[in-house]
């Protein structure tokens, strides 16, 4: 289907999984809605449920919807991230849409009201070449903070060896290093020579020659990254407009089964005092393994805190009997939790999470504590930034595979919810609400991230009127 008439036609091509999707639709949504520009979404049949709401909610969008072509690295009828085993990395998802080029750029060439713009996930770099031949730019859509998106180019770019030394980015700001195994996993899985991971390898490179970058950060948290990445890729046009904020289509659309009604945790959040409840999840696609799970629960038990633990991975299994003897201190969830709404409660005052960016930008947005345990993907670099840079945030765990002492994790839980005195919960909690207070800044009118969605809109505009 072809967008409403307009001179301003933004072409979306995002990556199908929640974390890469929703922030770029949420935005997509404030450029239409606010902006005037009319959108056509790239989307599979099987993921075409799962953008309606957006669609119900932004009426100059629309679907161009392409089945998915077959390729012998991804398993038939896997669309979204969450379709794919384990063994297969979700970036693998890239080389079947690539396929897709062809009809992408025959439709451009056939619909009466011309493209002005692709944006395209920063996974899909391989759309350099698409928005070339269809005679447009391409903005990379970057979906984790300036710290993350730089890590992954740097790595990309140098390839260093696994090593059981650290491995120290030198170009970067602050010179950070890692441990190999802290590395994001996109660069981890990099098989030299695979011609399946030689085209992710060449479409992350690719990025660097596009038009421009659009970043889901903010200033105040990550202002030394995001004049990096101005630096490197040798123009301004960079865009920090985050935190971007869920605005395509109500919260209870972008649940799913829940074992508790969308009510209830605020019902039991409204007995407990303020800033009293630890929230733990690890997010949609971590799943801590049955041996983490046991020493969280016991953590929990022995520190006393309140808490409510949302299970969005409903294989999780927790020690027999927890629930009954932690039965008025806490709440389990199984299934989907309205994770920004119990952020945003009074009595919450702290977050165990994976790191993944848009937990982290949910947990500052609230300005609650949060509590570290990175698993997979950029997460450990995320958890470094809050950690080590912006101090607002206690390392809790680290990995996948790593069960840290019940005694001292309990002790964290209770710090960070005032059950026990400890000076460094006390400067990361004022840190936790000056952040909050920045973020909230940033989108206002004036803000830099507001500043930055005007001046991208302004450049769109001149791009239409001289195209």
């Amino acid at each position: 289907m072809a967008a409403p008439n307009s001179t301003k036609h933004i072409l979306l091509i995002p990556y199908p999984a929640q974390g890469h999707l929703l922030p770029l639709l949420d935005l997509a949504h404030l450029l239409s809605l606010h902006h005037g520009f009319s959108l056509t979404v790239l989307v599979t049949p099987q993921n075409l449920p799962l953008i309606q709401p957006f669609l119900s909610s932004t009426p100059a969008a629309s679907p161009l919807v392409f089945p998915l072509p077959s390729h012998p690295s991804i398993p038939s009828g896997a669309e979204h991230a969450r379709h794919l085993p384990p063994h297969i990395h979700p970036v693998l998802l890239s080389l079947p849409l690539s396929l897709l080029k062809p009809q992408i750029l025959s439709w451009a060439k056939s619909i009466p009201n011309p493209i002005s713009l692709l944006i395209s996930d920063y996974f899909f770099g391989w759309t350099e070449s698409l928005a070339r031949e269809i005679g447009v730019p391409r903005v990379n859509f970057a979906s984790t903070g300036a710290f993350g998106t730089a890590v992954i180019d740097y790595v990309y770019l140098h390839v260093p060896k696994e090593s059981n030394e650290l491995i120290q980015l030198d170009s970067l700001p602050s010179s950070p290093s890692f441990p190999y195994m802290e590395l994001p996993g996109v660069f981890r899985c990099y098989k030299p020579g695979d011609p399946d991971w030689e085209f992710i390898r060449d479409s992350i490179l690719a990025n660097f020659s596009g038009w421009g970058i659009i970043t889901n950060a903010f200033n105040a948290l990550e202002s030394e990254y995001i004049s990096y990445l101005k630096k490197f890729n040798g123009h301004n046009r960079v865009w920090a407009v985050g935190p971007i904020q869920p605005t395509g289509g109500p919260i209870t659309s972008r649940g799913g089964n829940s074992s508790v009604s969308f009510a209830e945790p605020e019902k039991w959040l409204a007995t407990c005092p303020p800033k009293s409840v630890l929230y733990v999840s690890f997010g949609s696609q971590c799943t801590p393994s049955e041996s983490q799970a046991g020493v969280i629960a016991s953590a929990l038990e022995l520190s006393g805190a309140r808490f409510i633990w949302a299970l969005a991975g409903l294989s999780t299994v927790i020690p027999e009997g927890f629930e009954e003897r932690t039965k008025g201190n806490g709440m389990v969830i199984r299934g989907w939790a309205p994770q920004v709404e119990i952020l945003h409660h009074p009595a919450v005052g702290s977050f165990l999470t994976h790191c993944g960016w848009n937990s982290v930008l949910e947990g500052v947005m609230a300005g609650v504590t949060l509590l570290t345990w990175p698993m997979k993907a950029e997460q450990f670099v995320n958890a470094k930034l809050l950690v080590e840079a912006v101090g607002m945030a206690l390392k809790a765990g680290a990995g996948s595979d790593v069960v840290p002492e019940a005694d001292e994790l309990a002790k964290v839980f209770a710090e960070s919810v005032g059950m026990r005195a400890g000076s460094l919960t006390d400067e990361m909690r004022e840190k936790a609400v000056e952040m909050q207070r920045e973020a909230a800044v940033a989108v206002k009118e004036g803000g830099s991230s507001h500043k930055d969605v005007l001046d991208f809109v302004n450049a769109v505009s001149l791009l239409a009127i001289n195209k």
